[in-house]
């Protein structure tokens, strides 16, 4: 899920309105989890599908590890290969580690003593539950998704060489081909047992297509083939004069503050086609967030809870989100939505969104014992089934996003200098 800079190199390199758009994302998916349930409206079927919000993340991924680690992984370099194992998968492993302990300690709480199955902790720990069995869930349940994301790192340099390969073959034609062939790999088997089942999927079926590591891995590839394609896209578009080093996204400020009447007719002409694409980029990017908008609010909900169509949402918006990762940052982050997600604010946030995303269970079940404890206040129902308490889940969010920030500028930091 990490970061839009990765390696910490110069601002160009930063896609800033990819981490405003973790900054929603994250927020989506809290929301789904926890947020009182208001009387229904429109957005009513979209605050449950947090799903689609989570492949994003899953495509983010991919692409951004591309973006940043594909010229030096491709060339070979053990050096640069065990670097991006250390900068890329400790981190976040360690992180992970600390949230689900925080997690541990919420569940023998809740437990009142009692400990759980010694063994079903160590898979938790070595990230290999999810691979036995998707619905038998961790101390902190979001986890799943780093299980799921780790096999997907540690094959990255595989994955790496194959797409090199084939852009090698047969250029963008070719990772076209591939992107399709990847998108059916992890839509198809959802899509096939809908149509046999009669329009019919049960929520352990979901969980299956969604928790299961290998269900991501066709996601995470996905994204690392955009990336390919925006590169190529990206330097096709810059001057010859100005090749396009494989780790830097060129500044297009540096176009506004050449003087048009001082440069040549063919240096003018050159500079009108470049403009072009971006515009035509940017419309690409924003109609493909206008459909899945459209689809996340406008389809109907299934009757059963994450079962049926909602299954569909796991893998079925791959293209657009996709397209939205490739049209956005193949000219720098163009678009309307790109320049809203660029806004101070979001990408500051968006920083934080990982440790918001991992640490959001521990935090909320700590707010509902501390209502518990005291007898001030509730966050639940009677039954204990959903929150009830909208004063409480806005404390909540905001010590969430707080905490998050403190863990990640104190701590996680300190462990990326290490």
């Amino acid at each position: 899920m990490g970061g839009a800079t990765g390696d910490g190199g110069a601002e160009k390199q930063r896609l800033d309105h990819l981490t405003g758009a973790r900054c929603l994302a994250s927020t989506w998916i809290v929301c789904g989890h926890f947020l009182p349930p208001l009387s229904p409206s429109a957005l009513t079927p979209a605050r449950h599908r947090g799903n689609v919000a989570v492949c994003f993340f899953i495509l983010m991924s991919g692409f951004i590890t591309q973006w940043v680690y594909a010229a030096r992984i491709v060339e070979g370099n053990v050096v640069e290969i065990q670097r991006f194992y250390t900068r890329r998968i400790v981190r976040v492993v360690i992180t992970t580690w600390v949230a689900m302990l925080l997690g541990l300690v919420v569940l023998l709480i809740q437990l009142k003593g009692a400990l759980p199955n010694l063994w079903h902790l160590v898979r938790c720990f070595a990230f290999l539950e999810t691979w036995v069995d998707p619905l038998d869930w961790c101390p902190n349940g979001q986890t799943w998704t780093v299980a799921a994301l780790l096999p997907s790192w540690l094959l990255y340099p595989l994955t790496c060489g194959a797409i090199a390969a084939v852009e090698k073959r047969a250029g963008s034609a070719g990772l076209g081909m591939l992107a399709a062939l990847l998108w059916l790999c992890s839509f198809g088997p959802e899509l096939f047992l809908f149509w046999r089942q009669g329009g019919h999927l049960s929520n352990e079926q979901g969980i299956w297509s969604y928790v299961w590591p290998p269900a991501q891995l066709p996601d995470f590839a996905l994204g690392c083939v955009c990336a390919a394609l925006a590169r190529r896209q990206r330097a096709a578009q810059l001057p010859t004069s100005q090749p396009s080093s494989p780790n830097s996204v060129t500044s297009r400020a540096s176009d506004s503050s050449i003087d048009g009447e001082a440069m040549s007719p063919a240096c003018q002409q050159q500079r009108r086609w470049r403009v072009l694409p971006s515009l035509w980029f940017g419309l690409f990017a924003d109609m493909s967030v206008a459909v899945i908008a459209l689809l996340v609010i406008a389809v109907p909900p299934s009757d059963a809870p994450r079962a049926d169509r909602e299954v569909l949402f796991n893998h079925g918006l791959a293209p657009l989100l996709a397209t939205f990762l490739y049209a956005s940052s193949a000219e720098g982050g163009s678009g309307l939505v790109a320049r809203l997600l660029r806004n101070d604010a979001l990408v500051g946030l968006g920083e934080y969104s990982f440790e918001v995303y991992l640490f959001q269970y521990p935090l909320h079940e700590i707010f509902v014992a501390l209502g518990d404890i005291s007898g001030s206040y509730g966050m639940r129902n009677a039954e204990g089934t959903h929150n009830t308490n909208s004063s409480g889940f806005m404390a909540f969010f905001l010590t969430l996003w707080l905490f998050a920030g403190l863990y990640m500028e104190h701590v996680e930091s300190r462990l990326v200098s290490c």
